[in-house]
């Protein structure tokens, strides 16, 4: 007859073992879990494309303008001057040369202002090209530089006020490139640098909007030239009542 030899584990052991083979099932289940889920967002992650920072310039491009402006800017103005005074010019707006197009379009800044030149008239066709080189119209390198100004005032010309300014010229663009891509943006440069002076004290009649914009910024707002009445008389010769 044979003597079964098995022995039984205390209870506090037993249950330190199923304790720790529970863990081991739960961790190595989550690491599978966490393995499965994580792998492919890498591979995706790795496999997502780079946008491109810039495509091959257009060639042979064609453009097309529409809603071509061109408006007088003011530039620069000086505040009213007092008698024997010489003022300075003081920056309103700075006009710009420039070009915006999707990014990576492969836009030529100065070819597309000098096809805006053609559309105005402010370039020709049988332009050589020592012309084409040197239209100021066209080169973004030469930004506008607001003149100092300053007129000199004598005599009773208290009041007086020096501006300055341009014609702004924008407008939109389609380009029609070489391979076969289209391309829309706009442009904008700037012609016609120029100047004028008015006084405070005078109506201003048949006077171009620059000239009115001036006269609201260095101007009182009761002076003739923003109201077209007539001149304030001197501080000495108002009469009270």
């Amino acid at each position: 007859m044979s003597e079964d030899r098995r022995t039984t584990a205390p209870p506090g052991l037993r249950r330190a073992l199923v304790a720790a083979v529970a863990t081991c099932l739960v961790v190595g289940a989550a690491s599978f879990a966490v393995g499965r889920s994580t792998a492919p967002e890498t591979a995706a992650a790795e496999a997502k494309p780079t946008a491109r920072n810039s495509a091959a310039p257009c060639q042979g491009g064609t453009y097309t303008w529409f809603g071509v402006r061109e408006e007088p800017l003011l530039t620069g103005v000086s505040r009213a001057s007092e008698k024997g005074e010489e003022t300075p010019l003081a920056a309103v707006a700075r006009p710009r040369k420039a070009v915006d197009a999707p990014r990576g379009a492969g836009v030529d800044t100065r070819q597309t202002l000098y096809s805006l030149a053609l559309h105005i008239g402010e370039a020709e066709l049988d332009d050589g090209e020592a012309d084409k080189e040197g239209l100021a119209f066209a080169d973004p390198s030469l930004p506008y530089a607001l003149d100092g100004g300053g007129v000199e005032v004598d005599g009773d010309g208290a009041g007086t006020v020096e501006w300055a300014q341009v014609t702004s010229v924008t407008g939109q663009f389609r380009l029609e490139c070489g391979d076969g891509r289209t391309v829309y943006g706009q442009a904008e440069s700037w012609t016609v640098d120029g100047a004028g002076v008015l006084d405070c004290q005078e109506p201003l009649t048949d006077a171009t909007p620059t000239a009115r914009d001036a006269a609201l910024l260095a101007c009182e707002g009761d002076d003739p030239a923003n109201t077209g009445g007539k001149p304030k008389a001197p501080e000495g010769d108002r009469k009270t009542s």
